[in-house]
């Protein structure tokens, strides 16, 4: 959606303004999902003027205000991933639950021309930290 034009936070959530009809996440994972689009070590967009995605966020109204006001663009990797030349895990550590799957680096499942099963060659450790 950013490729094609929609440049502000939330013209990529899902169901905003109902432009979008498949929704996969709700409002607070979209967030969540944008931010670490726009944080990761090697960031795919930038232009996030306003983070972490939370309530504190939202009961701020101007850091609210600005985050709705950013303009987002892809990054040179952002690029390299629509143009299907890079893998953002490939520069930035996954590590997540989703659905009650924990998602690692080791055990990425991910979509290109067609599945891509996970790289066992892979050196990368993560440490993950609760906050």
């Amino acid at each position: 959606m950013l490729a094609a034009g929609y440049s502000h936070p939330f013209d990529l959530f899902p169901h905003h303004r109902e432009r979008f009809q498949r929704r996969v996440y709700d409002y607070w994972e979209g967030g969540m999902l944008l931010d670490g689009l726009a944080l990761a070590p090697m960031p795919a967009i930038s232009g996030l003027a306003e983070w972490p995605f939370t309530v504190e966020l939202h009961d701020n109204l101007e850091r609210f205000d600005r985050y709705k006001a950013s303009t987002l663009s892809p990054t040179p990797l952002g690029k390299a991933i629509l143009a299907g030349e890079e893998d953002f895990s490939r520069h930035n550590p996954i590590h997540r639950w989703w659905g009650g799957t924990e998602l690692t680096d080791a055990n990425l499942w991910r979509w290109g021309a067609a599945l891509i099963a996970p790289d066992p060659q892979r050196d990368r450790v993560i440490e993950c930290r609760e906050p």
